[in-house]
C-alpha cells in the first residue's frame, strides 16, 4: 500500500464499560506503540473510536458502535484492530465482511493484559466468516524484530505471512492398523447413534467461531439441540434448597476448599453457592431431558445479571466424582459415575474435542475428564516454553488430582457482580492430548497434538497465577514444536480443549473418518510420520 495512504487504527473493547474504563490505560499505551512502529516505517496512522471523556474510555462496545466506525472510513482502506485486552469480536467481526481493504489483527502478548487472547478469538471468528486477515503480536513493539519486519511486510503488501511447516496434513500421516480400527468402528457408532450437542443461546462473548454450521456437524453424526438460558433459570428454580445443600454437603465432605467470606458483593457466600449447587441439577436434568452427550452453557449476557457464575458447576458437571443428580422424571441417577461432558463459554468448537476425546477415553478405559482453557499467555521456563492456559471454569478437579486439591474462590466481582465460586486449582503434571474444532470457509476442521502439563517451581507458578487471574484454574502446559509464535500463528481459536494421556492416534483416525480436515500440530506429527 503506498505510504501517503492512512492506516486506521481501531479499538475493540468489551461489552461493559467498567472492564473498558479499567482496560484503556493499557489500550492507550498499545495504541502509542504501534502508531510509533507505522510512523517508523513511514506510514500515517488515525485512531478509531476518539476518546470519550463521559465514558472515560475509547473503545467499541457494540456491534453498532463497530458498523458506525467502519461506515467513516473508506471500505479499501488498510484497518488495523488493535487489540490489548478481552474484546467481545462480533463489535467488528460484522461489520468487516463487506470491508474490502486488507485487515491486520494486532495484538500485545501480555499475561495481565490478554490482548492475545482476543486475537485469536477475533482470527477464528473472521475465519468462520470467511473474511481474508492477517494476524500479528509482540511483547515489546518497536524493539522487537520480528514484529517490524511483519508489520512492513503487511503495510507494504497488505498481508502477513507466517511460517505454518509446525502444522500437517493428518491425512499424509499415518496412525497404525490398531487406532485406525478404533476410529473407524467409533465413527461408525457416532453415525448411527449420534450425539446430540445441547449448545444454551451460542455467540457467547461475539466468540461466533463458536458457532457452527448445524448441517455440517449433523452429517457428521453431531445433532445440536439449541437450548434457551431462561430454560436454565426456570429448571435451577424447581430444585429445592433441601437438593441444593446436599450437593454442596457432599463436597464439603470430598474435602473441597471454599474460601467463604460475609460481604457478597465481594466475598463468597452461602446463597451464591447454593444458586450453584441448583444451577448444576439443573444442568443434569436438562441433559437427562433431551438425550445429550454434551452441554454448553454460556454463562455472559443474560445469566450475568440473573445468577451467580457457572464455574464451579461446570467443574462438577466435568468431573466423574461429583454428586449423584436425581432426574425428577425417570427416577434414575443421571450419568452416575461419569462426567457430563460440559463446553465452557457454549463453545462448540470445544464440546466437539471433548465429547469426541471422552468418547476415546472411555473405550480405552482411560481418565474420562476433559476441559477447555483459554491460551492465555505464556513464556520460557527454563529451556521449554510453557504456556498458561486458564479458564475461569470448567477444569474438573481430576485435573488437580481430586476434590482435595480444589479452591472455590469467588469471581472477581468486576465481571462476575453476583459471584458465585470458581473450581480452581493447578493441573498436575503428566502427559495430554489437545485439540481445537473450528469451521473456516465452509470446511470443518481439527487441530489436535500432544504435549505435557510441568510442574514448576513455587515462585514462577505464583507469578504466573498473578500476572493473569490467580482465583482461575491453571495448567502449565509444553508443547514441543507448538511455541508462542507457532500457535500464535495458526491456531483457529483463543480456546484449547485437554484431557490427559496419549490419544492422538485414535482422536486423529476418529476424525478422518467422520470428515474433518485434521491437521496434527507441532513435533507429535514426527510419532505419525
Amino acid at each position: 500500500m503506498s505510504k501517503k495512504q492512512t492506516i486506521y487504527l481501531i479499538s475493540n473493547g468489551d461489552f461493559r464499560d467498567s472492564a473498558c474504563q479499567n482496560c484503556w490505560p493499557m489500550q492507550d499505551l498499545t495504541l502509542r506503540e504501534v502508531r510509533k512502529a507505522f510512523a517508523k516505517l513511514g506510514y500515517t496512522t488515525e485512531v478509531f473510536p476518539k476518546y470519550d471523556p463521559k465514558r472515560k474510555h475509547g473503545f467499541i462496545t457494540r456491534q453498532c458502535d463497530g458498523t458506525s466506525v467502519l461506515s467513516k472510513i473508506d471500505p479499501k482502506a488498510p484497518i488495523v484492530v488493535v487489540l490489548s485486552c478481552w474484546a467481545y469480536s462480533h463489535h467488528v467481526s460484522g461489520p468487516l465482511q463487506t470491508h474490502k481493504g486488507p485487515i491486520l489483527l494486532l495484538a500485545n502478548f501480555d499475561g495481565t493484559w490478554p490482548g492475545l487472547v482476543a486475537l485469536l478469538n477475533h482470527s477464528g471468528t473472521l475465519d468462520r466468516l470467511n473474511v481474508p486477515h492477517s494476524r500479528l503480536w509482540s511483547d515489546s513493539f518497536l524493539k522487537d524484530e520480528y514484529f517490524m519486519k511483519k508489520l512492513e511486510e503487511w503495510a507494504r503488501t497488505g498481508k502477513t505471512t507466517h511460517n505454518d511447516a509446525h502444522v500437517t496434513d493428518a491425512a499424509k500421516l499415518k496412525v497404525g492398523g490398531a487406532a485406525d480400527r478404533f476410529g473407524r468402528e467409533l465413527a461408525a457408532d457416532i453415525l448411527r447413534a449420534r450425539r446430540i450437542m445441547g449448545q444454551l443461546d451460542p455467540g457467547c462473548m461475539g466468540m461466533l467461531n463458536a458457532v457452527m454450521d448445524p448441517a455440517k456437524l449433523g452429517a457428521v453424526g453431531l445433532p445440536i439441540e439449541y437450548l434457551n438460558q431462561s430454560d436454565l433459570v426456570a429448571e435451577m428454580n424447581l430444585v429445592s434448597d433441601q437438593e441444593a445443600q446436599k450437593h454442596l454437603d457432599w463436597l464439603l465432605r470430598k474435602g473441597a476448599n471454599f474460601h467463604w467470606g460475609t460481604n457478597q458483593y465481594k466475598d463468597l457466600v452461602h446463597g451464591q453457592v447454593m444458586s450453584q449447587m441448583k444451577m448444576y441439577a439443573a444442568a443434569a436434568r436438562i441433559y437427562q431431558r433431551y438425550g445429550l452427550s454434551a452441554i454448553g452453557i454460556p454463562y455472559q449476557y443474560g445469566l450475568v445479571r440473573c445468577v451467580p457464575a457457572s464455574d464451579l458447576v461446570e467443574g462438577m458437571l466435568n468431573n466423574a466424582d461429583r454428586p449423584p443428580v436425581r432426574d425428577p422424571e425417570s427416577g434414575q441417577i443421571v450419568n452416575p459415575g461419569k462426567p457430563i461432558v460440559h463446553f465452557n463459554e457454549g463453545d462448540m468448537g470445544a464440546g466437539i474435542p471433548q465429547l469426541l476425546m471422552n468418547n476415546i477415553y472411555e473405550r480405552k478405559g482411560m481418565p474420562t475428564e476433559t476441559t477447555l482453557h483459554d491460551v492465555r499467555w505464556g513464556r520460557m521456563a527454563g529451556d521449554k516454553f510453557v504456556w498458561v492456559f486458564l479458564i475461569s471454569g470448567g477444569a474438573p478437579p481430576a485435573h488437580f488430582g481430586g476434590w482435595k486439591k480444589a479452591h472455590i474462590y469467588r469471581q472477581p466481582p468486576m465481571y462476575f457482580p453476583l459471584g458465585g465460586g470458581t473450581c480452581s486449582g493447578v493441573s498436575k503434571p503428566g502427559v495430554i492430548t489437545w485439540a481445537r474444532c473450528y469451521e473456516a470457509y465452509g470446511e470443518l476442521g481439527m487441530d489436535c497434538g500432544t504435549g505435557e502439563v510441568v510442574t514448576l517451581p513455587e515462585d514462577d507458578l505464583h507469578d504466573r497465577l498473578e500476572k493473569t487471574t490467580p482465583v482461575w484454574p491453571i495448567a502449565n502446559v509444553h508443547i514441543p514444536g507448538y511455541g508462542r509464535n507457532e500457535l500464535m500463528a495458526t491456531h483457529m481459536s483463543n480456546h484449547i480443549v485437554i484431557g490427559y494421556g496419549d490419544i492422538l492416534r485414535e482422536l486423529v483416525a476418529l476424525c478422518l473418518h467422520l470428515g474433518f480436515k485434521v491437521r496434527v500440530a507441532g513435533d507429535a506429527r514426527s510419532q505419525l510420520s
